[in-house]
């Protein structure tokens, strides 16, 4: 079974067979959860099981959510997600601004990491349909407290995927540009549409394109068009470059947990994206198989922050593809690992190409964003 074929819209009732090495169960309900992640394109090759610990916090997302028939179920709205400590307050009240400033008037759901008091009041009284969470640390390891280790994000992205269909999650860091991005929706909705697709191109042959068509710049819409063709895309889309592979900023212990396929890996089409600017459906393609893995290594102690990793990397001749450069991303190295093996190690699958409705400045911008938080 491809990744394809594993799709969103299955309705098939049976349950897999769960090794016993691999199962967890729930104290609160008695299911039996599988916590061994699988390689996709060899099922048989299974990751060291996550800890059984935290099975009740999955339980919570897996069962309460209502996942989305994108064959029958059009994606319009989507809710806007971020969080930040005090520290990105500024950041935040400019992404705030930002989505305010485009036109969106939907919800925009905040989760504190730890804002100050007398800012927390004056989000709340200077913007419009916000709404605040605090993030409850306490349901969580002491290591959740680290935030440099992003091991929130996961769990912040999947309670709210649970809670509301679809949704933007945004780092501070994000401007949002452009009032319309149906464009986008369009790559997730082209699965009501779509009856027939082109053949899957060989990995060969998608070496060869990668090298062909030009990097993402605006909206291509040629690419675009041959996108909405095909409909392979992820339902977990990312769309900022980082600059260089998936392996080469990826810590070797994290492969104790997620198998993977090297030799597809180093190759350029398994490039990384940013993982803090991410357009999500939930459809059951992308809780289970790539929401679930990503929340399960945040709670494991050193799956998504293994205790050697670094941020500073040594690129050696400037190879940013095929060689280790003894540094991790965190959060990032996990989803954009998931996602290149779900997605044949090819972003062309698990990013949106389209780069014109924002830009990222992790710098901060001088001005004044308070009175610019209200809907337009």
């Amino acid at each position: 079974m491809t990744p394809s074929d594993d799709s969103e819209d299955s309705n098939n009732s049976s349950e897999p067979i769960i090794p016993e090495k691999c199962q967890c169960k729930s104290t609160v309900t008695g299911k039996i959860y599988n916590f061994c992640y699988k390689l996709p394109e060899n099922p048989k090759i299974l990751g060291k099981r996550f800890s059984c610990d935290f099975v009740e916090e999955w339980e919570k997302i897996e069962s309460s959510s209502k996942f989305l028939n994108l064959e029958k179920q059009k994606i319009t709205d989507s809710v806007f997600v971020t969080a930040f400590s005090n520290q990105f307050v500024r950041n935040g009240m400019r992404l705030i601004s930002s989505i305010r400033k485009s036109g969106y008037r939907q919800k925009i759901i905040l989760y504190n990491l730890g804002i100050a008091e007398d800012n927390l009041r004056m989000l709340k009284e200077n913007s419009c349909n916000l709404e605040i969470r605090n993030f409850n640390f306490s349901n969580f390891p002491p290591s959740m407290n680290q935030l440099k280790s992003y091991r929130w994000k996961p769990i912040v992205i999947a309670q709210v995927l649970r809670d509301y269909g679809s949704l933007w999650y945004l780092d501070s860091s994000v401007i949002f540009e452009k009032s319309n991005v149906s464009h986008v929706y369009d790559l997730v909705n082209c699965y009501g549409k779509v009856r027939k697709r082109p053949p899957m191109l060989t990995s060969y042959s998608r070496d060869i394109r990668e090298n062909r068509e030009p990097h993402e710049n605006g909206w291509d819409q040629k690419i675009w068009e041959k996108n909405l063709q095909e409909c392979r895309k992820s339902q977990y889309l990312l769309h900022g470059y980082s600059g260089h592979g998936i392996l080469s900023v990826t810590h070797p212990e994290v492969y104790k947990y997620f198998p993977t396929n090297p030799g597809e890996l180093k190759k350029e089409k398994a490039k990384m994206y940013d993982a803090g600017f991410v357009f999500a459906v939930n459809t059951r393609q992308t809780m289970m198989n790539i929401v679930k893995w990503y929340f399960l290594c945040a709670l494991e102690e050193d799956c998504m922050a293994p205790k050697s990793a670094v941020l500073g990397c040594q690129f050696v001749d400037d190879d940013r593809f095929t060689t280790y450069a003894g540094c991790h991303r965190y959060d990032q190295s996990i989803i954009n690992l998931v996602l290149a093996n779900q997605f044949w190690y090819d972003r062309r699958y698990y990013v949106s190409q389209i780069v014109d409705f924002f830009h990222i400045d992790r710098a901060g911008t001088p001005g004044d964003f308070q009175d610019k938080m209200k809907c337009i």
